[in-house]
């Protein structure tokens, strides 16, 4: 039984945004067997609840890990190995964020605290659920959010499917954002500190996933963390947050045009009633709502990219109120409060890219998607970006959809 539950590891089909089934390469057989084996011999021998710590080799994490543990319920701490960037000289960001220095900030700490540490190889479930989705999105004129895929597909897709295997029943994350736990359900709320809160990044965690979720920050400010991270002697306290694209040390139009030379090919720059008023030098280098950056000859302007056309390689431009919205389609909804659908459209606020202005809406889901109408226009929304609809209050999430149109 043992040995078809290790080979099956590689077998498990994942809850995904655009596909399922990413883990199936993201370990090399011996390395999983030889992980896996070593960390369910440890969960074996522990009582209560079993739990994963996915440790980044950030304080948050850090800290995370610590009050669980403290708690009596981390067994295991994980760092998950998700992007390798080549030969070459490493960058600080690149070292801090995914390479070597963070695994041994990771290892450090778990050794402070006095747990086991193994670093686990899912660069293949990464490159398929983030790279391959980051690229494939820009390629096709959208706007990705790959924290929002890497979150939904791996740190709590591959990995929670891993540790369920290893015989965890948790993950333990220093996400900023509040997991609770009803009856009928997991709920997700915002974090007491909103200038760190992350609910956003977790809307799209489906419930069964939100139900396997332990978030010891969602209380704390960021300096009430650093403050517990010096109280415990711990080394990474002072270190610095990691910022923008884990994988992208530098421009992402140059990352895409390295694997997608063809994506540089230059095209025209049309208005909405069709006249041909300039040319492009590549799609990559145009998002919705961008007005710097556009073609210096342009006349009459200022002009607004107001949507990308991949069939026509063309940049579609208008004036700024071309950009308003007042009625949205999503994709891929998730509602992590279905019973406030069952009946009748549900209401609050919606967010339309993180840390933008939230705005009174009411939602409709059906078939998969969430239809969401605004009572006030929105000046851009963004296809590709997920939707957040929160509480009228704003603190608790209700569910989540990717903008299509």
């Amino acid at each position: 039984m043992e040995a078809v539950a290790l080979a099956r590891i590689g077998e498990i089909a994942i809850r995904s945004l655009r596909e399922s089934r990413m883990i199936a390469e993201s370990l090399s057989t011996d390395a999983a067997a030889d992980a896996a084996n070593s960390v369910r011999a440890l969960l074996d021998g522990c009582d209560g609840r079993r739990v994963l710590a996915a440790m980044s080799g950030g304080v948050d994490s850090a800290v995370a890990t610590a009050l669980t543990a403290e708690a009596g319920l981390v067994s295991v701490g994980v760092t998950m190995r998700l992007w390798s960037p080549g030969l070459g000289e490493l960058s600080d960001k690149v070292r801090q964020c995914c390479g070597p220095t963070a695994y041994e900030d990771a290892r450090r700490v778990a050794g402070e605290l006095g747990i086991p540490h193994f670093v686990v190889n899912f660069e293949r479930a990464f490159e398929r659920a983030v790279i391959r989705y980051f690229c494939d999105e820009y390629l096709a004129g959208r706007t990705p959010n790959p924290c929002v895929a890497c979150n939904n597909l791996v740190k709590f897709g591959a990995l929670l499917d891993f540790a369920r295997v290893l015989g965890a029943d948790a993950v333990v994350t220093g996400h900023y954002a509040c997991v609770r736990h009803d009856a009928d359900g997991p709920r997700l709320f915002r974090a007491a500190d909103p200038s760190k809160d992350q609910s956003y990044m977790l809307a799209g965690l489906q419930p069964e996933q939100l139900a396997c979720v332990v978030t010891p920050l969602g209380d704390l400010t960021k300096d009430a963390t650093r403050r517990l991270a010096r109280e415990r002697a711990l080394q990474v306290a002072e270190k610095p947050d990691s910022m923008d694209l884990c994988f992208v040390d530098g421009d992402y139009r140059g990352f895409i045009e390295r694997r997608f030379p063809e994506s540089a090919r230059s095209g025209p720059v049309v208005s909405l009633d069709g006249r041909e008023v300039g040319a492009h030098r590549g799609l990559l280098g145009y998002t919705v709502g961008q007005r710097k950056g556009l073609p210096d000859d342009l006349a009459d302007g200022p002009w607004y990219v107001v949507r990308i056309d991949r069939t026509r390689n063309a940049v579609i431009v208008g004036r700024r109120q071309d950009l308003a919205r007042t009625r949205v389609e999503c994709s891929h909804a998730n509602l992590i409060r279905p019973d406030l659908f069952a009946q009748q459209d549900a209401h609050g606020v919606a967010v339309c890219r993180y840390r933008s202005a939230a705005v009174p809406a009411g939602a409709r889901a059906r078939d998969g998607r969430l239809s969401v109408e605004f009572e006030r226009a929105v000046p851009v929304v963004t296809p590709g970006q997920l939707l957040v609809l929160y509480s009228p209050s704003g603190d608790e999430v209700l569910a989540s959809g990717i903008i299509d149109s």
